[in-house]
């Protein structure tokens, strides 16, 4: 959708609060400058299998749009996969020898992920395990254990990319709607038809989620 029809939308959501004196507009530029940091606020909150991924699988016919990707990978069958500069989230991650498909990251703080480092009982082709960290002098990465016979090639790898709001779904664009007019409320004071916005934003997310 274009980036002059999603702030219309947007003013539509705000007036349909009514927190504005009759005549009072919202100004467009103020609406552009939150257009795009909420577009990765949505991302976040989504459920993960509504927006298009992007894939950084070794065949890039898996799904999304292919990303070029850098791995470091290990003798013991650990490696781990460097994320792109428009890394947002983690979709799901499956190496050639895996089972089955990881689609919940791990943090480094999570208390299996010092298992990991025992090679008996760390995670396995049966029972893989991602977690997303920092690597020192690389950034971002997504950590994997472990694969089978050195073979650290991706069959299915997807994550939710950043995007300029006017490239975002078009299904997407009504709960951004919401989202920006929530934010603007909040930053003129308006907490309460804040909390409305979000209660919108809430129910459009809860409709599609699946239990």
């Amino acid at each position: 959708m274009d980036r002059q029809e999603i702030i219309v939308k947007v003013k539509l959501r705000l007036d349909e609060l009514g927190p504005f004196e009759e005549g009072q507009v919202v100004d467009s530029g103020r609406i552009d400058h939150y257009l795009n940091d909420s577009v990765k606020r949505l991302l976040m909150i989504v459920p993960p299998y509504i927006p298009t991924p992007t894939s950084f699988s070794d065949d890039s016919s898996n799904g999304g749009s292919g990303t070029p990707t850098e791995n470091s990978s290990n003798d013991d069958g650990t490696g781990y996969i460097i994320l792109p500069d428009d890394f947002v989230r983690f979709v799901a991650l499956k190496m050639n020898c895996w089972k089955r498909t990881v689609t919940t990251a791990m943090s480094e703080n999570d208390p299996r992920y010092a298992r990991q480092s025992n090679p008996f009982i760390r995670g396995s082709a049966d029972k893989p395990i991602v977690v997303y960290r920092s690597e020192p002098g690389v950034g971002k990465v997504l950590e994997y254990y472990s694969v089978r016979n050195a073979n650290h090639a991706i069959d299915r790898g997807l994550y939710l990319a950043a995007c300029v709001a006017e490239d975002l779904d078009e299904e997407l664009v009504d709960p951004l709607s919401w989202l920006v007019a929530e934010t603007i409320l909040n930053t003129v004071g308006e907490f309460e038809l804040a909390k409305a916005a979000n209660a919108k934003l809430m129910e459009w997310i809860n409709m599609r989620a699946v239990i």
